[in-house]
């Protein structure tokens, strides 16, 4: 009797953990914002082809996305002076070759693209798109990210067309839920992360433990590593928005759309055709 007393024990206590770690990982409730289109995939920091002609997060690479009819990934921080630029990295080294910190600088003091054009602003991004394509905008924490996020917002403000929001830093994805609980947002994830990123930090964001605080509308995850127990019960258990980054290869492609609202590609020009029902999504 004592020993059914225990297993019983032991039995509650382990239901109350996994509805503990489900509470954790929930994302939002339905009904969502708006929904990811189906019929279109994303060029990931624009249309590019890496370091050679076009170059990432430029304004030539936007635009080729927008003539080709592509959807478009990109990234936003601040300058010094406030200002709202679109580009990946925190410095400006890998891309431009100067190395520059962008929220130490004022926007006319950052070096230009190995183009000769300038790093772009939102402002110049949003008045070339123009609605013409769905946008997943992706802002990166630094020290003055409330700067950025409050910016994009304004910016956003009034503007015509398809867009998200999404970021690694699950502050962010909070920010918006409480301040701009209209807007879809979106926490990313991945399976690995830089080599300086805390093991504590990169187990709680790789089993999306950090959904408690944000409710994410959207999960993106990559691609190479999307197996993780919590995405697979968060898949088959809540069935939010799903989208993945970043898909090198059309083989890739081809499994990413049997699982994903979204996908994100690069290095490749894709040969898709489109998906317009969402249901088919396992």
């Amino acid at each position: 009797m004592v020993f059914v007393l225990w297993l019983l024990f032991g039995f509650a206590v382990l239901l109350l953990l996994f509805a503990g770690y489900l509470w954790l990982i929930a994302p939002a409730r339905r009904p969502y914002p708006r929904q990811f289109r189906r019929d279109i995939l994303y060029a990931h920091r624009g249309l590019h082809d890496g370091n050679q002609t076009v170059f990432e997060n430029s304004m030539a690479a936007f635009r080729l996305a927008v003539e080709h009819g592509y959807g478009m990934e990109m990234d936003l921080q601040s300058t010094r002076d406030g200002q709202v630029v679109v580009h990946h990295d925190l410095n400006t080294l890998r891309v431009c070759g100067v190395d520059t910190v962008i929220e130490q600088t004022d926007y006319e003091d950052l070096p230009p693209l190995p183009d000769g054009t300038p790093i772009p602003l939102f402002s110049e991004f949003l008045a070339l798109v123009d609605g013409k394509v769905p946008v997943i905008i992706e802002l990166k924490y630094h020290k003055q990210y409330l700067r950025t996020v409050r910016a994009t917002l304004e910016l956003l403000q009034g503007y015509d067309g398809d867009y998200c929001l999404e970021s690694f830093h699950p502050s962010i994805v909070r920010y918006l839920r409480i301040h701009a609980p209209g807007e879809l947002r979106g926490q990313l994830s991945a399976g690995s992360f830089d080599p300086g990123t805390h093991p504590a930090a990169v187990f709680v964001l790789k089993h999306l433990l950090i959904n408690v605080l944000s409710r994410p509308h959207f999960i993106a995850y990559g691609f190479k590593h999307d197996r993780t127990p919590s995405l697979r019960l968060i898949r088959k258990l809540f069935r939010p928005l799903l989208v993945t980054w970043t898909v090198r290869s059309q083989q890739e492609l081809d499994a990413a759309r049997e699982r994903y609202d979204a996908v994100m590609f690069e290095g490749f020009i894709p040969d898709f055709t489109p998906e317009t029902d969402s249901s088919e999504r396992r």
